[in-house]
């Protein structure tokens, strides 16, 4: 149970856009991180032939996962992908936790799944594209953040994470990523995790 099934990447994509990626395996152990290793293989191999289509990469990539694995297992992806000389990002969620995009006026966004899981079945994946405009803030998490446990067996919760990104939103990326990760451990009491903790934070500067 020390070896995690989450992983999260950034991949370098051609005319300075950026590929990023957080995923979560289902499971533990040594099979979650060998499936993890695969999944990850496949998508930084697919981000490069399809540099501005999220659909296609996990399209791609679900259809390979499918064809070399026979494990019964499976693996929530969220990939998008940041352009910022158009101030755009183009994203696909495959079942995965929605990611939040707090635009610089303080609004913030869920960005919901857009397809299925990836490592279950054929499935095809839909695009949305929303503005990242300078002093936007996208906060993406695995499972282990928003269902933490206290010892009253209560989760942190979605509310709860939305509340204190948008409260410090301001901070840097690695102050907030600090921020959250202390107000979990503070609300857990010092429980043991249950789940994996993974944290993607990512700020376009003015």
């Amino acid at each position: 149970r020390e070896t995690s099934g989450d992983y999260y990447d950034f991949i370098p994509l051609p005319a300075g856009r950026l590929g990023l990626v957080i995923a979560d395996v289902v499971d533990k152990g040594m099979g979650a991180a060998l499936y993890m290793a695969l999944s990850r293989t496949l998508i930084r191999t697919y981000a490069v032939r399809f540099p501005n289509q999220p659909e296609l990469v996990l399209s791609n990539a679900n259809q390979r996962i499918l064809d070399e694995t026979h494990t019964g297992m499976f693996v929530t992806v969220f990939y998008g992908i940041l352009d910022p000389h158009k101030g755009e990002f183009r994203y696909c969620n495959a079942g995965h936790n929605p990611p939040l995009v707090l635009s610089p006026g303080g609004e913030i966004r869920t960005l919901e799944p857009t397809g299925t899981i990836l490592g279950l079945f054929e499935a095809a994946f839909e695009v949305e594209e929303i503005p990242f405009e300078p002093d936007s803030l996208l906060v993406a998490f695995s499972d282990g953040v928003t269902e933490a446990m206290n010892r009253d067996d209560e989760e942190y919760g979605d509310d709860r994470l939305q509340e204190l990104v948008a409260r410090l939103s301001r901070l840097a990326p690695a102050a907030l990523r600090d921020a959250i990760l202390d107000d979990v451990e503070r609300f857990t009491g010092g429980a043991p995790p249950g789940d994996d903790v993974t944290l993607v934070i990512v700020k376009r500067e003015a």
